[in-house]
C-alpha cells in the first residue's frame, strides 16, 4: 500500500573476540533477516488465528495484509504484512517495534493527524473508533486481524455475499476506487505484480490513498477524507443549518443569518 520509507538497522552489542569481520557482517545479516521474518510472522500467526475463527475466504485476509502493510522482508518473497506500520494523512511509516509505533502514533494524535490506520490489517482508528481498547490494543496483531476479519465479514453481507466486492469496500465504498484497490489486492493473492498506474495526476493519487488535501485561502488546508474505510453504519444525515456551518464562509450572508453562523 505505501512506499518503503524506513531501513531497519539492527546494531549488535555482542561481538565476539576474534571473529572475523566478513563472518561477523554475515552473522548480523542472519539476525537481521530472523528479527524482521519474526515481526511479520505475528501478522501472519494473527491472520490465520482470525481466518479460522470468522470464516472468511482462504489467503484473503493475508492478501489484504500484504496490500495494506506489505514490506521486504528478506528472504521471504514478495511483501510481507508489518505488525508496526502505521499510515497518517497519506504518509506511511514501518517502526522497528510495537512501543515506538505506539509512542510516535499517540503523539501524531496529539498533534492533529487527523486520519491514521495502524497494524497489520491499517485498520482506521477514525473510522472505527470503538474497534479497540486503546492504542496498545489496536497494534496487537491478534486485536487488530481479528477486528478486522469481523469487518470483512460484515462487508461481505453489504455485498450480497461477493467476497471481491467486500475486499473492495473494505478500502472504499467509491466504486472506481474499490476497483482499483480489489485489483491489487487480487493481483497480490495470485503471486502477480500489483497495478501501479503510471502518470497519474498528483490530486488522483491523492484521492486513491483515501486523503485528500486542498489548499484554502489564507495558508489553511482543508483535508477530506474519500471514504476509507468507511463505518458499518449508513451515511449520517445533517440538516441544513449543519451544512451551512461547515460551508459558512463560501455561503451567502442570508443563509448564514438564517442560522446564526457569524462568520469569522
Amino acid at each position: 500500500m505505501a512506499p518503503w520509507l524506513h531501513r531497519i538497522v539492527i546494531v549488535s552489542f555482542l561481538v565476539s573476540l576474534g571473529t572475523p569481520a566478513g563472518a561477523a557482517g554475515r552473522d548480523d545479516a542472519v539476525v537481521a533477516q530472523s528479527w524482521a521474518e519474526a515481526q511479520s510472522a505475528q501478522c501472519n500467526a494473527a491472520l490465520g488465528v482470525a481466518e479460522a475463527r470468522h470464516g472468511t475466504a482462504p489467503g484473503l485476509l493475508s492478501a489484504i495484509a500484504k496490500a495494506e502493510s506489505g514490506r521486504p522482508v528478506p528472504p521471504l518473497p514478495g511483501i510481507q504484512p508489518w505488525p508496526w506500520a502505521v499510515n497518517a494523512d497519506g504518509a506511511a511509516m514501518y517502526f522497528d517495534s510495537k512501543p515506538a509505533a505506539v509512542t510516535w502514533t499517540r503523539l501524531a494524535l496529539e498533534r492533529g493527524v487527523q486520519q491514521v490506520d495502524v497494524g497489520c490489517m491499517q485498520v482506521n482508528l477514525q473510522s472505527h473508533p470503538a474497534a479497540f481498547r486503546d492504542l496498545d490494543d489496536a497494534f496487537d496483531p491478534a486485536a487488530n486481524a481479528d477486528y478486522a476479519a469481523r469487518f470483512l465479514y460484515r462487508l461481505r453481507a453489504d455485498a450480497g455475499g461477493d467476497w471481491p466486492t467486500a475486499v473492495g469496500y473494505y478500502h472504499s465504498r467509491t466504486p472506481s476506487l474499490a476497483a482499483d484497490y480489489r485489483e491489487r489486492v487480487m493481483a497480490i493473492a495470485e503471486g502477480r505484480v500489483p497495478p501501479v498506474s503510471l502518470g497519474m495526476p498528483l490530486y488522483l493519487r491523492a484521492i486513491r490513498q483515501g486523503s485528500l488535501r486542498i489548499a484554502l485561502a489564507g495558508g489553511r488546508v482543508l483535508r477530506i477524507n474519500v471514504n476509507r474505510q468507511p463505518s458499518l453504519h449508513g451515511p449520517r444525515r445533517m440538516s441544513a443549518c449543519q451544512v451551512a456551518a461547515v460551508l459558512g464562509p463560501y455561503m451567502a450572508a442570508n443563509a448564514r443569518a438564517r442560522c446564526g453562523i457569524v462568520r469569522s
